[in-house]
């Protein structure tokens, strides 16, 4: 072998009878291939290959067991292609046979060479190899492949979550069997357009439809948009819906990938650890509140004295309220949770209520460098909302979307009024989050996992989800890594209230 070239292949079968032929054939091949064997019959390259497997046969076209002259000359050659060992074949011929190894080549023979030992012989051997070893390649990565892309549809076939991909009018372009019965639960007969599955079985169905036509018409690619399906009588059932959107196809027009999951379970397992956690919290509010009182007492005992005594039941008094803080704000969550949380919307003017968020959380967004601002209201703005519950819930967006936000970025806050309800729309220039993220960012207690070192509870936007959704409105996200996360709020202007003009009944439960 030359030093300077590199084996194609590591070890070849060579099938020649003529002695002479052989030995220019094999000091050609040695700058290419690592080893070769050489044997002279048919029935000597049979055994051969019973004992081992080459990566390579160049067999001669014309050997005296080849099976002799007529239809049976290349009898040899589909001996050595039917293996099952799958060993590409070239073959050998004089200028004057070159018919024969066209139909060898018919038969599956990768290539043939004609045994013109000049001083391009050599050269043209190894252009053979090469492109046939090219071949070898490009066959190995397809097949990988299609084992892979088999792999992978039927995973997303058998998986337990809906997948569907969708174009930007709605047509249904794939979709799974745990989409098409999700399809089914919705009420639609069959997986038409998009828009088409969501029945009146669903709850809210109408605003579902039109916030998804809004998330076809505005989601980028690598954008993703997040939303939950109930259904107005199983009260039981709920499924997580994102749409993200991916590359255009060949014509240029967007496609979207739709994901459907069932979190009936997750939300019944959330149920249960509520009525654990309220249990216990509300066994843990005596004994802390007999620690509160004792501290106060022991503090009237040491008086104005200073010193380490005065400080330790400080300390006591400060941790046992924060304790108690702690629980008020669980219980908050629980009272919501059980529908107890009372609401009392008023017709209100959400700008003014807007203004006067954004002035408590400018010190930080000034102290950060982060633009803070109200954009142009659009219609009438007024509707009846809770105050303190609006202003919870614009707090704790503001609160996330400053907290994610880096230096010298901007929030902007938008309010638009229509006929039927007012939308309240926060973007921010953070990090955005990638579509696993967003479905998470409303259970109960969720953090992500990049936020795990900045302060708070978890329980920020599902309070923000339950004011929401007792008014009767919605929420949706739509956020892209790199670029941003925008929240938007709907709020109707026929709040579904009570008699008494309240709002106890949440959908969250």
């Amino acid at each position: 072998m030359d030093s300077d070239t590199s084996a194609l292949f590591k070890n070849v079968l060579l099938v020649e009878d003529d002695p002479g032929h052989a030995l220019l054939i094999k000091r050609a091949m040695k700058a290419f291939v690592a080893e070769i064997t050489h044997v002279e019959t048919v029935a000597q390259a049979l055994a051969e290959l019973q004992e081992r497997k080459p990566e390579l046969i160049v067999t001669d076209l014309n050997l005296p067991d080849s099976g002799g002259p007529g239809p049976q000359r290349l009898d040899h050659v589909r001996k050595f292609l039917a293996l099952e060992v799958s060993t590409p074949v070239i073959v050998l011929t004089s200028s004057t046979a070159l018919d024969d190894a066209v139909d060898a080549m018919r038969m599956g023979a990768r290539d043939f060479i004609v045994k013109n030992f000049d001083g391009d012989f050599k050269s043209l051997l190894g252009l053979s190899l090469s492109r046939l070893l090219t071949m070898l390649l490009i066959e190995q990565d397809r097949a990988r492949l299609q084992r892979e892309m088999l792999a992978l549809r039927e995973s997303i076939e058998n998986g337990a979550d809906g997948f569907a991909i969708i174009s930007s009018r709605g047509e249904l372009l794939y979709s799974n069997r745990a989409y098409l019965k999700f399809v089914e639960s919705c009420g639609a007969a069959a997986a038409g357009l998009f828009f088409e599955n969501f029945t009146s079985k669903v709850a809210k169905h109408e605003q579902l439809i039109s916030d998804f036509r809004r998330a076809l018409s505005t989601l980028t690619e690598g954008a993703v948009f997040t939303t939950e399906v109930t259904f107005v009588q199983d009260k039981q059932h709920a499924f997580g819906v994102s749409i993200s959107g991916i590359k255009s196809s060949e014509a240029g027009h967007p496609q979207f990938v739709v994901w459907v999951r069932d979190i009936s379970e997750q939300l019944r397992r959330e149920k249960f650890q509520r009525e654990i956690l309220s249990t216990t919290t509300h066994d843990l509010k005596g004994p802390l509140g007999a620690i509160m009182i004792s501290s106060e007492l022991l503090l009237d005992l040491v008086g104005q004295r200073p010193g380490k005594e005065k400080e330790l039941v400080l300390r006591i008094a400060s941790s046992a309220q924060g304790a108690i803080n702690l629980i008020d704000e669980f219980l908050s969550a629980r009272r919501i949770q059980e529908g107890t949380f009372i609401l009392k919307p008023q017709p209100q003017s959400l700008a003014a209520l807007t203004s006067e968020v954004i002035e408590n959380q400018l010190p930080i967004a000034t102290a950060r460098a982060i633009s803070l601002e109200l954009g142009q209201s659009e219609g009438d703005v007024s509707v009846p909302v809770d105050r303190i519950g609006f202003q919870r819930v614009l707090g704790n967006l503001l609160s996330n979307a400053l907290k994610f936000t880096p230096r010298g970025g901007s929030v902007r806050i938008m309010l638009h009024g229509s006929a039927e309800e007012v939308r309240l729309s926060v973007q921010d220039t953070g990090s955005g989050m990638e579509p696993s993220e967003v479905q998470r960012l409303f259970q109960r207690f969720s953090r992500l996992e990049k936020h795990q070192q900045i302060a708070g509870t978890g329980l920020g936007l599902f309070v923000v989800k339950s004011i929401v959704a007792a008014h009767g409105g919605s929420v949706s996200v739509s956020s892209k890594v790199g670029e941003g996360t925008r929240f938007d709020v709907t709020f109707p202007r026929r709040p579904p209230v009570n008699e008494r003009g309240e709002l106890i009944s949440l959908d969250f439960a």
